[in-house]
């Protein structure tokens, strides 16, 4: 009974406090921390308490200055989309200045954004530290049950590392072959000073750290998951297939992203309009759809979900496609049905007919009459359009699902009836959520993204067969009658076209066009000009991959302030 108090206790110290955390004690390990450590240590239950807080640390919220943060969802969506070429983030500009949305913030080193980036994967890095430490041989529970909790602990070590390089090393291209120096590498729970670490030996211990997981995976059968929040050996092999992508380890990419959807469908055409609510077998690695339970109105869906319930108090949307990349999709593509762009305008009229009598045309997206050229929120007659099109959207979702307690998309439901909400060009449907708080199941890691990214490595390596074929696989579910027959160049731009808009909104953006060594293009919206693009002028940017230190963050005085170890000149050079 003692014990399972303690149990208790430590779950909910893992639960509510693990990532608050001021600038100097980020990896402040405290007397009950390190009582929860000898907890882990005593028996496997308490290790598997404390995965359980680490896997709930990742979509769990935390306070950094006076912004609350919700972890992987929150880093995913704000920097790793909203700062990417493909998606407008609304909401996210308005945590931003306009110089900081257009880059100014990733120079930055002493404000609340580069210690999210910096912050999150650490305290992730320390939490997973003392399970890989504590679970030993003098641990109580079979070996199996000790291999497992350490394989997913291992896991999750090396995704926070992945996430430090996608944002702080620069592209492998211009390392040196991996010695620039990038990050602080802990592998024990300690706030001893530490130097920064060059991107190879971060990525040797990203690779050691996986390769001893699915090691211990595979000595641990028997062994599952429990819930789709927590990683297993089909993760580990996925995040092996990301970390490789980056490195340019074509073969390995290729070999890891293959085995690791093995298990797993690929979402059908059908799933793909069902908002991501509830997990498919399609879902890898996600967060629990119960997520708002944890973290209430901070949950990722009611700020993010088109029928987000913050969504309709804020009323600054929940992000908008880039039209220069929706110009590039096949007509026969569903996946344009996840977006309200000027092709919507015959859908919306079908549904309400009185609406032909405002003569709409797709120039429409293009008036001042129509749009808000600072903003992208449609003004007059075309919000009402915009309207019946989130209706049309909600009565085709009703049919898919049970949607009773769902709000309704960029529309506020009040006592009278329904009141028309700001929307915007180029709004999401892709995303819905359920019930007060809307909480959905985001997305962390799909077996579509494993697609594309066997279909990249194979194409870098030289085999065009199964790149095109991977391709196939999943543009099938997608695009009617869909046949592959690009090569070259024109097949890498296939490949790329189909990963931004299969992942599009599933944080994966910024760090492709990163990697892929692109820049970042914001088309500004041009009154009366229909081949113009959809960003306000004041954010259009064209950001060359050599700018911005080969598109590096700036380094966290969070952790050069108080590791006098951390020289930033190294990180500089």
């Amino acid at each position: 009974m003692k014990r399972s108090r303690i149990y208790n206790g430590l779950a909910a110290l893992i639960l509510a406090g693990s990532l608050a955390s001021c600038e100097s004690d980020y990896l402040q390990v405290d007397p009950v921390t390190d009582l929860g450590t000898n907890i882990i240590a005593d028996d496997v239950a308490g290790a598997k308490v404390a995965l359980n807080g680490l896997c709930r640390a990742m979509y769990d919220g935390y306070t950094v200055g006076s912004n609350q943060n919700i972890g992987e969802t929150y880093v995913n969506t704000v920097f790793n989309d909203s700062f990417g070429p493909d998606y407008f983030g609304n909401l996210t500009s308005n945590y931003f200045s306009n110089t900081n949305y257009n880059w100014g913030a990733m120079t930055t080193t002493n404000t609340w954004y580069t210690q999210v980036l910096w912050m999150y994967p650490y305290n992730l890095i320390n939490q997973a530290n003392q399970i890989i430490v504590a679970v030993g041989p003098e641990t109580n529970g079979s070996q199996a049950e000790k291999d497992f909790v350490v394989a997913q602990a291992l896991t999750i070590r090396a995704h926070a590392y992945i996430k430090l390089l996608q944002f702080y090393a620069p592209r492998w291209e211009d390392s040196n072959n991996g010695e620039t120096y990038v990050c602080v590498i802990r592998t024990v729970p300690s706030t001893e000073n530490v130097a920064l670490s060059k991107m190879k030996d971060v990525l040797q211990l990203i690779y050691d750290d996986l390769d001893k997981a699915i090691s211990l995976y595979d000595a641990s059968a028997g062994q599952n998951r429990s819930f789709k929040w927590a990683p297993d050996k089909s993760v580990a092999q996925g995040l092996y297939a990301r970390a490789a992508l980056i490195k340019h380890d074509w073969a390995k990419a290729q070999t890891m992203a293959h085995d690791a959807r093995q298990k797993y469908t690929l979402r059908t055409a059908e799933q793909s309009l069902m908002g991501f609510v509830e997990p498919t077998d399609d879902d890898m690695w996600c967060s629990s759809n119960d997520e708002a339970s944890i973290v209430g109105y901070w949950s990722w869906g009611v700020h993010f979900a088109c029928n987000g319930r913050y969504t309709q108090t804020w009323k600054v949307g929940t992000g908008s496609i880039n039209i220069d990349l929706y110009r590039q999709l096949d007509p026969n593509d569903i996946r344009r049905d996840w977006f309200l762009t000027p092709d919507k305008i015959d859908a919306a009229v079908g549904y309400n007919p009185q609406l032909a009598g405002f003569g709409f045309t797709e120039d429409d997206f293009w008036k001042t009459t129509s749009v808000n050229a600072s903003t992208m929120r449609f003004n007059g007659n075309m919000l009402m359009l915009s309207a019946y099109y989130s209706m049309m959207q909600f009565d085709e979702m009703s049919e898919r699902m049970d949607t009773s307690d769902w709000y309704m998309p960029y529309l506020a439901n009040t006592d009278t009836g329904v009141a028309i909400c700001p929307n915007f060009f180029g709004s999401q449907y892709k995303f819905w959520g359920k019930g007060g708080y809307t909480a959905c199941s985001y997305p962390y890691m799909r077996a579509c993204e494993m697609v594309l990214a066997e279909a990249e490595a194979a194409y870098m390596a030289g085999d065009e067969t199964t790149a095109k074929s991977c391709l196939k696989e999943l543009n099938s579910q997608r695009i009617a009658s869909y046949n592959c027959t690009a090569s070259g160049q024109a097949l890498l731009d296939e490949i790329r076209l189909t990963r931004r808009i299969e992942l599009w909104g599933e944080g994966q953006n910024w760090s492709d066009f990163k990697r892929w060594n692109l820049p970042m293009v914001r088309r500004a919206w041009i009154a009366n000009d229909p081949t113009s693009g959809n960003c306000p002028v004041v954010n259009a940017v064209n950001i060359q991959p050599s700018e911005k230190d080969g598109w590096r963050w700036g380094l966290s005085r969070t952790e050069s302030d108080y590791n006098p170890e951390v020289k930033p000149e190294m990180f500089l050079q």
